[in-house]
């Protein structure tokens, strides 16, 4: 089984013997792997955020989310 470190390495020697020609369509390649990637402090930067939440505003929020949903929707449609 490889390691992740092994696999990175494995991977920089590959890059390494690239063309320098194909440099630029190696680095879009890796722009497209890397969309959607927060990195984690992005992610952890909301953590905890509803600590602190009071009960009702928390219930509002997720165990009341479908019913107030559909009395909106219904505002809406009319």
């Amino acid at each position: 089984m490889i390691t992740d470190t092994q696999r990175k390495n494995q991977i920089l020697r590959r890059i390494n013997r690239i063309p320098a020609d194909k440099l630029k369509e190696l680095d879009e390649f890796v722009s497209t792997l890397e969309q959607g990637v927060l990195p984690t402090s992005k992610k952890l930067a909301f953590a905890g955020a509803w600590r602190d939440i009071d009960d009702v505003v928390f219930k509002d929020l997720t165990t009341d989310l479908i019913t107030n949903r559909q009395r909106s929707r219904r505002r809406i449609d009319e």
